[in-house]
């Protein structure tokens, strides 16, 4: 089946070298289960989840271990049978630390896989979002929202579209790309369940052309699914951000400061879709993700199905560790918005997308030089940004007037950074820069 019209946002973005090819065409792994898994209470926005476990409990795999505390707020199970050890402190991507479970694995105790039966119709709504809630799905491209808050539309705000964002334009990272094609079916289950909580008629996966056999499989299957459409994205950085993946698919430009209800849409990733097919037919928390180990340094790159709390460490064990130990730098998500580490005892979270161990060429570090004012960087910015602006003003001390030319509207793409001649750290100082401002406006 030919892909139809392909579109994009209009202004900014780059291209960037994709290196999907290296897990691309990999089936997903099931990871046998670790010795011990330190689960945080915080992987997502809002308030963290409070325990419900003591020391010396034992717990089953699925069984809450931390209830959510507020709206904002989502609940935690155990990924893992065994021992609750107590609480632990776990450094996180970028700075802090999680406060987590340590949970250690007692094969005594394995819970039965739960009974599949055959779907039937959608359920009411209230037991979707009752479901969701229970099951402790989030948004799990990244942004950690919890997903029982989006289902539930302020009064008065009417949603007509719920767009599944299968842009993964990050290079690397192909676990949405496996998803499309191994678990479409619970995709579209997933996506007609949000659709019906929202109120919406019309649903959308987006996707980009350069995953074509999952846009043509995905087309073929969608006329099985009346009131779902494929919709084809140029592979232009960064279609995923959502508010350019809306006025790519629909022309609707959200405005500053709003969120996607404010045009009447909502946004899910692939395989927050997925998970939230699962909670709701067969009442299956979230005690796993899918996420790609990949990257030049690493000896099997894959696609891999990891308990939530595993480390670092031992995901990258199970890919066969790093090529012959050459000297390599982790990062945990994409190469654009992911983060450097140095502590691969860092646990795998709902919102882990990936773990790329590039070699020693490939994140050297160039010498940073002195703005050239070329431009190039408001060239690519996809907020119509002055990158080079807001850094002088940031560095500067000048906080307010880094913020009237739009410090908090940066989405922290790194498109800036990545074309800057200058090897400028532009995201790195706008970053401190919105860290400066909360602690002054607290």
């Amino acid at each position: 089946m030919a892909i139809k019209e392909v579109k994009k946002f209009p202004i900014g973005g780059i291209q960037l070298p994709e290196k999907k090819g290296l897990t691309s065409d990999q089936a997903i792994k099931v990871m046998p289960e670790p010795a011990e898994v330190a689960i945080p209470l915080s992987q997502h926005i809002g308030a963290p989840a409070e325990p419900i476990v003591k020391v010396g409990d034992r717990v089953k795999k699925g069984e809450c271990i931390a209830e959510l505390q507020g709206k904002i707020s989502a609940r935690i199970h155990s990924s893992i049978s065994g021992i609750v050890e107590g609480i632990v402190e776990r450094k996180k991507p970028g700075q802090g630390t999680y406060s987590c479970i340590l949970i250690k694995k007692d094969d005594l105790e394995l819970k039965a896989e739960a009974q599949k039966s055959a779907r039937g119709a959608l359920p009411e709504i209230e037991t979707i979002r009752k479901r969701v809630k229970a099951a402790g799905v989030i948004g799990m491209g990244g942004a950690g929202f919890p997903t029982h808050v989006k289902l539930e539309p302020p009064a008065g705000i009417k949603i007509d579209t719920v767009i599944i964002n299968g842009a993964e334009c990050e290079p690397f990272l192909t676990v949405d790309h496996r998803l499309l094609l191994e678990e479409y079916l619970d995709l579209f289950r997933g996506l007609e369940l949000i659709k019906k909580a929202v109120g919406a008629e019309k649903g959308i996966v987006a996707i980009e052309v350069n995953k074509k056999d999952a846009i043509e499989k995905l087309q073929q299957k969608a006329a099985d699914w009346p009131g779902i459409e494929i919709q084809a994205l140029d592979t232009r950085y960064p279609h995923g951000a959502e508010k350019h993946l809306i006025k790519a698919v629909l022309n609707r430009e959200v405005p500053k400061g709003e969120l996607p209800i404010a045009v009447n849409v909502v946004v899910n990733n692939v395989q927050t879709a997925v998970k939230i097919a699962r909670a709701v037919d067969f009442e299956e928390a979230v005690t796993d993700r899918v996420l790609t180990v990949s990257g030049e340094a690493l000896t099997t790159p894959s696609n891999v199905k990891v308990p939530i709390g595993t480390s670092i460490k031992d995901v990258i064990k199970f890919c066969g560790g790093p090529k012959d130990q050459q000297d390599y730098q982790i990062i945990v998500g994409g190469p654009m918005t992911g983060i450097n580490i140095d502590d691969e005892s860092m646990p795998v979270v709902k919102g882990t997308s990936g773990i790329v161990l590039i070699t020693a060429a490939e994140y050297a570090d160039s010498e940073t030089r002195a703005c050239i004012r070329c431009g190039k960087c408001s060239e690519v910015c996809p907020m119509y940004l002055a990158s080079n602006r807001i850094c002088a003003f940031v560095n500067n001390g000048l906080l307010e007037r880094a913020d009237d030319v739009g410090l908090k509207d940066c989405i922290e793409c790194g498109a800036c950074a990545y074309i800057c001649p200058s090897k400028r750290p532009l995201v790195r100082w706008i970053k401190r820069g919105k860290a400066e401002l909360r602690a002054v406006e607290k």
